[in-house]
C-alpha cells in the first residue's frame, strides 16, 4: 500500500488536454468544457471518470469506444418548449460534456425563474461523472441539482432462475441496460454534499479503466461472466465478434445478488423516465453507431429557498448534518463527497497522482494526434500514492 507516483500539476494536465483536444478536430470550448468534465474528476480522485479512465481523453481524441458517434463540430438545439419549466435539448451527437454545459446553464436560469425545473437532452453522448454536473447546479448555494444519464448496455434485465426460486440471481438472455447514475448535490453552510453512483455495482468505467490498465478487479459481484458468475477479471467480460469487441458478459445491478431486483428496477425507471424526453425505447448497443440508439442526460434544479430563505436553508442542512456528526457518526464515518473534497485540496497542492497505466493512456492519445506528452507535461515528482484519501 506505499505505492509510490509520479504527481502532475493540474495546470499542466489542463493545458495539455485542451491542446491534444483542440488538434483532433474540436472546437475551443468544447475542448474547455471536455478538459474540464474530465479533469474535475481526476481532482476529485474519481480516476474511472477522469482523463486517464474508462471513457477518457484517449477515447475522446479517436472517437472509441462505447460512444463512437461524437461530432465535436456539431452544435446543440433546444427544441420548443410545451412548458417553461421543462425543456428538451437535442444534442445532435456532440459532445456530452458541452451539451451537459449548456443544459446546466439553461436548468439554472429555469429553476431560479420559477423554482424547479428540468432539462433532457436526447441523441446524446457520455458526459463523465454525473456529480460533477449535479456540483455544477449547486455550486452557487440557492439549488439543489438532480442529474440522470442512461449508457450503452451492459446490465441483464433480473427475473426468476430457472427453478423459480430466488429472484434475484435470474437474469434475462442478454445485456439490455445501462449502468445509469444519478447523481444530488445539496449546498449547505460549508460546502456541497454530492452522492454520485452508478446504479449497479460500480460504473462500468472502472471496468474500463481496469480492461486498459491490465488490473484485476477486486470487488466480487461486480463483473459476470456470460452464465451471469461473479468475476475478477476484466478480459473475461469481453469477447470478440466478426473482428470487433461485445461485451459477453454484464455487470450486475445495484445489490447484486442479494437485492439486485432493487437495482433492476432503478435502472429500468431511469430509462422510461428518459424515454419520455427523447431517449431510445430500444437497447444502445456499447458500439452503436445508429443515432438513433444514443444516450440521454437529465438535468434537474430546484430552488432551496421555498420556504427558508438561502441563508437559513443552508444553515438547516448543516444543523441537519451536525445532529448526525454528534450523536450519530463514529470516528471513520463521512458524508457524501468528504472524500472527493479531500482528494480535490491534494491534487491542487501536490499534484494529480496518476498510475503507469493512466500515464501510458495519455501518452496514446497524445500520440494520435502528433503530440510528445513528456515534451508538454512534466512531472512534479514521485510521491507516496495517499491511499487513503483516493480509495473510495
Amino acid at each position: 500500500m506505499n505505492q509510490i507516483r509520479e504527481h502532475f500539476m493540474v495546470e499542466d494536465i489542463q493545458n495539455f488536454a485542451i491542446e491534444a483536444l483542440i488538434q483532433s478536430g474540436y472546437p475551443k470550448e468544447t475542448a474547455k468544457v471536455t478538459t474540464y468534465a474530465l479533469l474535475e474528476a481526476d481532482k476529485r480522485g474519481i480516476f474511472s471518470h477522469g482523463l486517464a479512465g474508462g471513457l477518457g481523453l484517449e477515447e475522446a481524441v479517436k472517437r472509441s469506444a462505447l460512444y463512437a458517434t461524437v461530432d465535436p463540430q456539431v452544435k446543440p438545439s433546444i427544441l420548443p418548449q410545451k412548458y417553461p419549466t421543462i425543456a428538451v435539448f437535442d444534442a445532435k451527437g456532440a459532445s456530452g460534456h458541452i451539451s451537459s454545459s449548456i443544459a446546466v446553464d439553461l436548468v439554472k436560469k429555469l429553476a431560479r425563474n420559477h423554482g424547479i425545473a428540468k432539462v433532457v437532452v436526447k441523441n446524446a453522448n457520455h458526459f463523465g461523472a454525473a456529480g460533477i454536473w449535479s456540483s455544477k447546479i449547486a455550486e452557487d448555494g440557492d439549488l439543489i441539482g438532480t442529474v440522470t444519464c442512461t449508457t450503452a448496455a451492459i446490465v441483464k434485465p433480473m427475473g426468476d432462475d430457472s427453478e423459480g426460486l430466488d429472484y434475484t440471481k435470474g437474469a434475462g438472455r442478454e445485456a439490455r441496460m445501462g449502468t445509469n447514475p444519478l447523481a444530488i448535490s445539496i449546498p449547505h453552510k460549508e460546502g456541497i454534499l454530492t452522492a454520485d453512483m452508478a446504479l449497479t455495482k460500480l460504473a462500468v468505467s472502472y471496468f474500463l479503466k481496469a480492461l486498459k490498465t491490465g488490473e484485476m478487479i477486486k470487488i466480487p459481484e461486480y463483473l459476470a461472466d456470460e452464465n451471469y458468475k461473479s468475476i475478477l477479471n476484466p478480459k473475461e467480460l469481453v469477447g470478440l465478434k466478426d473482428g470487433k469487441p461485445f461485451f459477453k458478459g454484464s455487470i450486475f445491478p445495484l445489490g447484486s445478488t442479494h437485492s439486485g431486483y432493487k437495482g433492476d428496477i432503478l435502472l429500468r425507471m431511469i430509462e422510461v423516465e428518459h424515454s419520455l424526453g427523447g431517449g431510445a425505447i430500444e437497447k444502445v448497443d456499447a458500439d452503436a453507431s445508429d443515432p438513433n440508439k444514443r444516450i440521454s442526460l437529465a438535468f434537474q434544479a430546484q430552488v432551496i429557498d421555498f420556504h427558508y430563505t438561502k441563508e437559513e436553508a443552508r444553515i438547516r442542512v448543516r444543523e441537519l448534518m451536525q445532529d448526525y456528526e454528534l450523536k450519530y457518526f463514529g470516528s471513520a464515518s463521512r458524508w457524501p463527497g468528504d472524500r472527493a473534497n479531500e482528494a480535490y485540496e491534494y491534487s491542487i497542492k501536490e499534484g494529480i497522482p496518476y498510475d503507469q497505466g493512466q500515464i501510458e493512456m495519455l501518452k496514446r492519445a497524445a500520440l494520435h494526434i502528433g503530440l510528445n506528452f513528456d515534451e508538454r507535461v512534466k512531472s512534479v515528482g514521485r510521491k507516496p500514492y495517499p491511499y487513503a484519501i483516493f480509495r473510495k
